[in-house]
């Protein structure tokens, strides 16, 4: 299927590794035109190198630009580089990385702004702007939430409690902005337990549930993985790129203020 990607022009957040950099990779080998942004400099050199090297893409297809989204002026100048470096804005996709899994004994008020800046703010900052150039394209707004934050745990009180303000301001947007033709939507992989095996979950998640149930790590991984997930494995980098792509092309020209699951059948909602 063609999305219709092709020259479109897109920026992704928190796009040097995991899930940022597949759906970074996923919008340029339809044809868009993406800025990737970290902190880190060297690792933004070391990730347009892996998505030209797996697209094929030209060298221009990717524009690499340091953010801390922490910062606020910095998101917003940042956002503003982008637009002009690429000549207006199609597509924002928001990100960012995890916040650390304690409960709320162990929480600080001072963890708690610390999660928002990064989290929630960071969207706010970014969409803000943003908004003109995509009010002049009638362009989307894609945001990467966790499913998980739809079915909260216990001792994850951080991300539980600023995590579903994403859903809240996508749906907002999603009607506010409607008759400027802007489309607002969350993607949302499965982040209990990581999308890919990593040392983290051979050392936690996996190394645990072994652990409790006197299994081996092999027994364990197969038993672990098919009791949370009915689909019986962890989702590919890959796939969560791709339907990054597809939420954020003309395709889904009819999709918004919707939260797209893509999570193996993890969750158990009926809505």
């Amino acid at each position: 299927m063609d999305l219709q990607l092709t020259d479109k022009r897109a920026v992704v957040l928190a796009s040097s590794q995991g899930i940022g950099l597949a759906s970074a990779e996923a919008l340029v080998a339809e044809g868009a035109r993406v800025v990737i942004s970290s902190r880190s400099e060297s690792n933004l050199a070391r990730a347009k190198d892996e998505i030209l090297d797996a697209t094929g893409a030209d060298d221009d297809a990717v524009v690499t630009l340091t953010c801390d989204l922490s910062n606020p002026e910095e998101v917003a100048a940042r956002i503003e580089e982008a637009i002009e470096r690429l000549g207006g804005l199609d597509i924002l996709v928001t990100n960012s990385g995890g916040p650390p899994k304690i409960g709320f004994d162990e929480a600080t008020v001072e963890q708690f702004d610390e999660v928002y800046e990064l989290v929630l703010r960071s969207v706010i900052v970014a969409v803000d702007a943003a908004l003109p150039a995509l009010k002049a394209s009638e362009g989307v707004i894609t945001n990467l939430i966790a499913t998980s934050a739809q079915q909260p745990e216990a001792n994850h009180v951080l991300a539980n409690t600023v995590r579903p303000g994403i859903y809240g301001l996508s749906k907002s947007l999603a009607h506010e902005y409607a008759d400027a033709g802007i489309r607002v939507n969350c993607v949302c992989p499965k982040k209990v337990g990581p999308v890919t095996e990593t040392e983290k979950q051979r050392t936690t998640h996996i190394g645990r549930y072994a652990e409790d149930h006197g299994l081996d790590y092999e027994e364990a991984r197969e038993r672990f993985i098919a009791d949370i997930i009915p689909l019986g494995r962890h989702g590919e980098l890959a796939e969560f790129g791709k339907a990054v792509a597809f939420v954020s092309s003309p395709v889904a020209g009819y999709v918004t203020g919707h939260s797209l699951n893509v999570d193996g059948g993890w969750s158990k909602r009926l809505f």
